[in-house]
């Protein structure tokens, strides 16, 4: 019996396995935070990044740059949002839903390529 029950064990465990690794190794990340956001009306979507922006913000205008599919920002959205004052700011939500802003004007002095209010 000890051997027909580590047989039927040691199958078990190999078909976990051999499931497990069908899957695709390099699926896209995701990031249900911005899943969300993505899903409310346009309104509520300037009025929840003006929150992660600062109390200073009046959301006008919101647009999601893109979610980072490689390297140490995978997993990452990017979205901007413009305030009723005329300042501008791109907000990275990470996976975890912790957001950090920088105005876009800073992020266009990175020479990186990526600027506020455009698709990467």
């Amino acid at each position: 019996m000890r051997i027909g029950w580590g047989v039927a064990i040691w199958l078990a465990a190999g078909f976990c396995c051999v499931t497990a690794n069908a899957a695709p190794k390099h699926s896209a990340p995701t990031n249900a935070y911005s899943a969300a956001l993505s899903k409310m009306q346009p309104a509520d979507q300037e009025a929840r990044l003006a929150e992660m922006v600062g109390y200073w913000c009046i959301g006008t205008q919101a647009f999601l740059m893109g979610v980072a599919t490689t390297g140490a920002e995978a997993g990452n959205a990017y979205w901007s949002v413009a305030c009723l004052d005329g300042s501008s700011y791109a907000v990275q939500i990470d996976p975890l839903g912790r957001p950090v802003s920088v105005p876009c004007a800073a992020l266009a002095d990175t020479r990186q390529g990526k600027e506020c209010f455009k698709k990467f």
